[in-house]
């Protein structure tokens, strides 16, 4: 069995188990919290009201809000919510409702309304509408009448047929243009119009008057102005009071509508707040502080308390040590909001979770709970009394039902032994009934406030048991899927080893059967029950797939368990005792590769990676310790293991350098002018003498493009930086043509190379002659600066900043380590030390190709500015294209120096050599073991709580090290065409694998 028909078939199977494991974080994580069939708890008390108004003020922040002041000297010097901060002191009940990431407004408005935090589903859906359906207060509403914007309304009114909603186009939505605080007078507007329209129509007349309606009015003009002119814009602030006055306004018109009854009230939110810099959906407290006011029907007026240092919040629910943990972490902006919110320290303030206002509104109405609720009632916005404390009982049997409901759903699908939630299962029982006990006591009791204060109690204690339940349930099956997918990726990592150190007799029937002769009755046996417990068990498609892997890894790690200790004591055999220097290097490499894993989060750790990597030479490779030393030639220049040191130390700088920069066209010169002296440098010192008229004017052929490309990029950039205008069209063309001109034309002579008859360097058989050796070595420099010169006019078109800089510095590590490698492979004989050696050096290369200039967030991290000096209009796919040119750049320079180490001279015998023809393929195995070994790590650093931005880049993280699997050959399949003309490296001892080849 050759290499290539064992380890290629392989690869194959590696990328369809990585692209299923990939899936399974999906399965694991992001599962939906929705519960179907959950009974509803239903009210037999009378409400208090019947009928709220919902007010949400998108983008609202709590304390622009609550500013005592306005800061802008041309408008009021009243309060710039001065209708609301009336209310908050003469009749209502206020907070801070706080809420969780993502915060953005589909979740935001999901929270209000159902009462349920973000479903992790929906993290590869569109951000506007959820995955699935959910219930709402709209739901539970006799009905409901919705205005705003066309992302939030209709998603809510959808499959709602008593529901009546009213959005405005997108078009009118664009902030970009006019004013977009109209956005909130167009709500106004349509609820004047239905309640002046239902003063001729007595169906919709009776519909308002109905009992349980809700109206929503949806404020997106303060979102709008946020994104457009920051927080602290006039524009922002004044359209704070601008909803203000409509909220004002709105209230007056439907009391005088409903003629004064006293039943209705009113709840003014938002769904999240606003960054100074125009943006949200992280946990910052600026985004997750947003105001509460609560007036009207059933709702407990103002509490004054002793003014102080800080605000007394009153935290009687289950939320405290939610609500707690926030504001532990918001102490300046407590701090700020004592100095700047006036006279409301004098208050009892009320802070809730943003789930807690959705049974909030349920219970001033009452309406049944939304069935996947997970808010808990804040009820001392109610008024005392035995509607309150039948309301939060209410709360908690809700809850109640939603935790049993989700029991019975995990229990119907555990075959073997369910583990109930402890709690849930030993204490609720008993809690429910005292709690029936105490409502039937507080029915009769003289003393109802205190009766009612214990059903409260009793109350909350069963919804912190319920919350817990649901939690656990909800993770239930974590860790058999964590188990399965981690034995998966070790059992894989095991099979690569063993394909590593056996490449010419592995087969893929291997994991079938001892040998692959016969089907190994193990693995039938294996696969048999543990689909048939999967299927007792109701498990989805996925689980059979990721549970056979393991099951097939595992039966071949069993039956090649001998041949893993035998091909571990032939290695140790063959090799002396392990010296400190190597257990230093094993060391060094764990290290590094932990390292890794914070890089992906913090780039700046690349630096400190490539700091400790400038010491790997002196710590070097113990096997060549006993040999003669053997140094390839190079002139005047430091040796390879100082130059090494010199180039580690300099690129571990750019790391630490921002990812987002501005313009420094000085800084492209600069780089591009290093880049030709280097590689005039490297030229001028990489040869024998008698080659240097040779090589002189190839360089200067080379060069010419190069500096070229600086003088159009000059050109270039006085008419995009000078007047602004358009560079005329023979500066683009001439761009383009000095981009890939270049890479064409050294790729036509070297297929004119490889089509023509091979010269190779030989040494004739048992010679061993140090000078050729180091000539091809020297060939092989040459031939990495000619590929650097062809790229280096397309990078300095496409650089704005420092990038070209690191790619002169990208050069030198590449140029010492191809020398560093060169002469280890004369010093020494190939082992499988130095294999795993190269291949994690390539891996921490490959990385930081990338992160030399950019982060794992997203392309957003390249400025698009640098695609401007091929196309000056907006053309997202050539734009696109461009950007991604310019990051597989790096990567291709990586790629074709790793080409050249494979074919370095080697002091191994013709024997070793041979079994070494395809090495290309064994390396693959050795950085994809190495990225599974990350994968493992980033496994568990899987978000599925915060922001939309680190759930994603949790989720890439781990999606990345899984596809090296796939990256890694196209990468060395693309750089092989730089290299193709090359013949495979000569023997020292023997005759040129080119000449083996031909006998």
């Amino acid at each position: 069995m050759t290499s290539r028909g064992g380890l290629t078939p392989l690869l194959v199977l590696g990328v369809a188990f990585h692209a299923l494991y990939v899936l399974s974080i999906f399965d694991i994580y992001f599962t939906s919290p929705v519960v179907p069939h959950v009974e509803s708890v239903a009210y037999t008390d009378a409400p208090p009201a019947k009928r709220v108004l919902v007010f949400v003020a998108d983008g609202c922040r709590a304390d622009k809000f609550f500013e005592a002041k306005n800061s802008h000297a041309d408008a009021r010097a009243t309060p710039r919510a001065s209708f609301l901060r009336d209310v908050i002191e003469t009749r209502g009940s206020y907070g801070v409702s706080h809420t969780r990431v993502p915060t953005e407004s589909r979740p935001g408005h999901v929270a209000l309304f159902a009462g349920m935090y973000e479903d992790v589903s929906a993290v590869t859906k569109g951000w506007a509408d959820n995955p699935v359906d959910f219930d709402s207060v709209f739901n539970q509403s006799s009905s409901a009448f919705l205005f705003g914007s066309p992302d939030i309304v209709p998603m809510f009114a959808r499959q709602v047929s008593h529901a009546v909603e009213e959005h405005y186009s997108h078009e009118e939505e664009d902030f970009a243009k006019g004013d977009a605080s109209e956005l909130d007078v167009w709500v106004f507007r349509h609820l004047q119009r239905l309640l002046d329209r239902a003063q001729e129509d007595s169906k919709l007349f009776g519909q308002l008057h109905d009992e349980k309606v809700v109206v929503f009015c949806h404020y997106l003009g303060i979102d709008s102005n946020g994104h457009a002119h920051r927080p602290n814009s006039k524009d922002y602030l004044n359209n704070i009071a601008l909803v203000d006055e409509l909220v004002e306004k709105t209230y007056r018109m439907v009391e005088e509508f409903y003629g004064y009854d006293g039943r209705t009230a009113y709840v003014f939110t938002a769904d999240h707040g606003m960054g100074l810099k125009g943006a949200h959906g992280d946990g910052d407290p600026a985004n997750t502080r947003t105001p509460l006011v609560v007036w009207g029907a059933g709702v407990q007026g103002p509490t004054a308390v002793e003014s102080g240092d800080e605000f007394d919040i009153d935290l009687p629910t289950q939320s405290r040590a939610q609500v707690r943990a926030q504001l532990q972490t918001q102490e300046e902006q407590e701090q700020a909001a004592v100095d700047e919110w006036g006279a409301l320290n004098k208050l009892l303030r009320k802070d809730v979770m943003q789930a807690d206002v959705a049974p909030l509104i349920s219970a001033l109405l009452g309406l049944p709970y939304p069935r996947n609720s997970v808010g808990v009632l804040p009820f001392s916005y109610l008024s005392k009394g035995a509607y309150r404390a039948n309301a939060v009982r209410s709360n908690a049997q809700q809850l109640y039902l939603h935790a049993l409901r989700k029991e019975q759903e995990k229990r119907s699908r555990t075959l073997l032994r369910f583990v109930p939630y402890g709690p849930f299962r030993d204490r609720v029982p008993e809690l429910s009934k005292q709690l029936a006990d105490a409502y039937d006591a507080s029915l009769q009791s003289d003393e109802e406030s205190e009766a009612c204060a214990h059903v409260e109690e009793l109350s909350q204690e069963l919804i912190d048991i319920c919350l817990a339940t649901l939690e656990y349930f909800q993770r239930y099956d974590w860790f058999f899927l964590l188990s399965v997918v981690v034995l998966g990726y070790v059992g894989w990592i095991v099979v690569v080893g063993v394909a590593y150190l056996h490449p010419r007799d592995f087969s893929l029937k291997w994991l079938l059967g001892v040998g692959g002769k016969q089907l190994d009755m193990k693995v039938v046996i294996a696969v048999f029950a543990a689909f048939v417990y999967l299927a007792l068990e109701g498990s989805p498609a996925t689980y059979y797939l990721y549970v056979l892997f393991p099951l097939l890894f595992g039966v071949f790690t069993w039956n090649h368990a001998d041949l893993i200790k035998h091909a571990w004591a032939g290695s140790s055999e063959r090799q002396s005792k392990p010296s400190w220097k190597q257990w230093a290097q094993i060391a060094l490499i764990c290290v590094c590769l932990e390292l890794v894993v914070f890089g992906y989060e913090r780039r700046e750790i690349f630096g400190v990676l490539f700091s400790l990597l400038a010491i790997w030479p002196y710590i070097g490779a113990s096997a060549g310790d006993e040999e003669e030393s053997v140094h390839v030639h190079t002139g005047g220049f430091p040796s390879p293991s100082r130059s090494w040191a010199i180039s580690c130390l300099l690129i571990s700088v750019f790391p630490y350098l921002p990812s987002e920069y501005g313009e420094h066209t000085a800084l492209v010169n600069v780089g591009g002018l290093l880049t030709l002296l280097f590689t005039g440098a490297v030229v001028s010192v990489a040869g024998p003498g008698e080659q240097k008229s040779w090589m002189n004017t190839s360089f200067i052929l080379n060069a010419v493009p190069l500096v070229l490309s600086l003088v159009t990029l000059h050109g270039t950039m006085q008419y995009l930086d000078g007047d602004r205008s358009k560079p005329p069209f023979s500066l683009t063309v001439a761009n383009w043509l000095l981009a890939g001109v270049p890479i064409v034309v050294l790729l036509a002579r070297l297929h004119h190379n490889t089509s023509s008859p091979t010269r190779g360097l030989e040494t004739g058989a048992g010679r061993r002659d140090r000078h050729l050796l180091q000539a091809e070595v020297a060939h092989y420099v040459r031939r990495l600066i000619e590929v650097m010169l062809a790229f280096a006019p397309s990078f300095i078109l496409l650089s704005i900043a420092y990038e070209m800089l690191f790619y002169v510095v990208l050069c030198g590590v590449l140029v010492s380590w191809l020398l560093l490698e060169a002469e280890a492979s004369l010093a020494s004989s190939s082992s499988t030390w130095r294999e795993v050696q190269r291949a994690f050096v390539f891996l921490l290369l490959v990385n930081i190709a990338f992160f030399g200039t950019g982060n794992v967030a997203s392309m957003s991290s390249f400025e698009i500015s640098s695609t401007y000096r091929f196309v000056t209009v907006f053309a997202p796919f050539t734009m696109g294209a461009l950007l991604v040119g310019k990051i597989l750049i790096p990567f291709m320079l990586v790629a074709c120096t790793f080409h050249l180490i494979l074919l370095l001279p080697s002091a191994s015998s013709s024997a070793d050599s041979q079994k070494l023809r395809l090495p290309a393929t064994r390396y693959f195995l050795l950085v994809v073991a190495m990225s599974d070994v990350l994968a493992l790590h980033f496994l568990f650093l899987v978000k599925n709580e915060g922001s939309w931005k680190e759930i994603g880049n949790s989720i890439s993280m781990f999606g990345i090290v899984n596809a090296q699997i796939v990256f890694i050959p196209l990468l060395f399949l693309l750089a092989r065409a730089f290299v193709r003309d090359l013949t495979p490296s000569t023997d020292i001892g023997g005759q040129s694998l080119h000449d083996k080849k031909h006998q």
